[in-house]
């Protein structure tokens, strides 16, 4: 495999070190000869360490929410010419608002499936048609109410039960539902009345209890097409119960009745899917980064960062280390789908578990709602030799000295991932110059001080 490899800066991990076979450095940087110095150092900087960049799909996913505590779930498609195709499809079970409702003799009139649109999750362009489809989930399958459900999970699609065609989003006009004084963005799907009347023809023992209910019911699945480029992610929140329910019109005993089935304690998952084929991008997969970094939501990809010689400096103390990232516009890229207004670092705790570095955690406070002000990771307006630029700067500094202080010699004790935030609620993505660009190479600053 061919290594980023930009020059490490020390004439003394040169010299003294056999373990760079084939490595040559002629003379020392300040950076080499500070960690030569015996001296107690002031505040010395640094921005040429090693980057081994290495462009890789995401793994799955956690997409469940079984707690009902999402913002928004994305449905939609993207037709992005950087990133190629990407969709997301929406599963979700219903719940009846009340237990035991009495359907006897009733004959459903209509039946309507209304979604509150959560715009700062919308990603693309709203001014193209987009079709919405309700399909049943398969005869053979279920959503389980408490299973956990990944990126890369799929349920059995059954029949359809309903299609919004050939319409606008609009996510920022609000509207009033059922007479209420309260406005907000929805939109309006007839589902079919055999299903209505499947609902009102359940049984009291199924109407009085949720699994029961949902083992009937088995599920929905939302899926949305595009009708041009680059498409657009739609965001829906389900768990807002004013907006977003599913409403049964019928007649029972000559009077016209209604009836509410929500999302709110239900479990849903978004399924995610990407083809690269074509792309910008399918070259660089799987393949270290050297002139050119991308990063894409969504269960993409992520960027894997090594920094293979960090447990080399001995007696250094970090006071900031911060990964500098520099926008690169692609030539035909879509100017409607933004960068990511969010990166973050995370890192692979065994096999499988992947959490977030300590200076993010740090950042995000006990309570994880702190924000990202003490670590970065947004997008940053700078003019840099004459040109104007968007900056992104990410903290490393506890993390990095984590990897100065570990003397297994595991790469994986070197290694964090760069990944948009968050994976399962974003669809955004950026493209930035690589560790060996000749215009704004990425790359690992530090401040540190030499100790004994």
């Amino acid at each position: 495999m061919k290594h980023t490899v930009v020059p490490f800066p020390t004439l003394l991990l040169c010299a003294a070190l056999g373990l760079f076979m084939g490595y040559s450095c002629s003379k020392p940087t300040p950076f080499g000869a500070d960690l030569l110095d015996d001296e107690i150092a002031d505040y010395k900087f640094s921005d040429s360490l090693t980057l081994q960049c290495t462009l890789v799909p995401e793994d799955s996913l956690v997409t469940s929410d079984v707690s009902s505590t999402a913002d928004y779930l994305l449905c939609g498609q993207l037709f992005d010419p950087v990133f190629g195709k990407s969709q997301s499809d929406i599963y979700t079970q219903i719940r009846l608002a009340t237990l035991g409702p009495n359907f006897k003799n009733g004959v459903v009139d209509s039946i309507i499936l209304f979604l509150r649109y959560d715009a700062p999750g919308f990603y693309g362009d709203t001014t193209q048609a987009q079709t919405l489809r309700v399909h049943r989930v398969g005869a053979n399958d279920t959503l389980h109410w408490s299973k956990t459900y990944y990126s890369n999970s799929t349920l059995e699609t059954g029949e359809q039960l309903g299609e919004l065609a050939n319409f606008l989003p609009k996510p920022n006009t609000g509207r009033t539902l059922f007479d209420t004084v309260s406005k907000a963005p929805y939109i309006r799907i007839p589902l079919d009345n055999a299903f209505g009347q499947e609902l009102l023809n359940l049984d009291s023992v199924t109407l009085a209890s949720d699994t029961l209910f949902w083992k009937k019911v088995r599920g929905l699945r939302l899926s949305a097409e595009s009708q041009g480029n680059p498409g657009t992610i739609m965001a829906f929140d389900l768990n807002n119960t004013a907006f977003s329910r599913i409403r049964l019109y019928y007649k029972r005993d000559t009077l016209v009745r209604t009836f509410d089935f929500t999302f709110l304690g239900s479990n849903k998952f978004t399924h995610f899917s990407h083809d690269y084929s074509g792309s910008t991008v399918e070259p660089y997969l799987n393949k270290n980064a050297d002139d050119r970094i991308f990063v894409q939501g969504m269960g993409g990809l992520k960027l894997k960062v090594e920094i293979p010689y960090a447990n080399l400096l001995d007696n250094i103390a970090i006071n900031k280390a911060e990964l500098e990232l520099t926008v690169e516009t692609l030539p035909g890229d879509n100017p409607l789908l933004r960068n990511a207004s969010q990166l973050v670092f995370t890192e692979s705790i065994g096999d499988t578990a992947v959490t977030l570095t300590s200076d993010v955690l740090y950042s995000l406070g006990p309570t994880l709602n702190s924000g990202f002000g003490a670590f970065g990771g947004f997008p940053e307006a700078e003019t840099d030799q004459g040109v104007s630029v968007q900056r992104y700067r990410l903290t490393l500094t506890q993390r990095f000295q984590d990897m100065v202080d570990n003397t297994s010699g595991n790469i994986k004790n070197q290694t964090v991932f760069l990944n948009v935030y968050p994976q399962s609620r974003s669809a955004m993505r950026a493209i930035f110059y690589g560790p060996k660009s000749p215009v704004f190479p990425a790359k690992l600053s530090l401040k540190y001080t030499k100790v004994r």
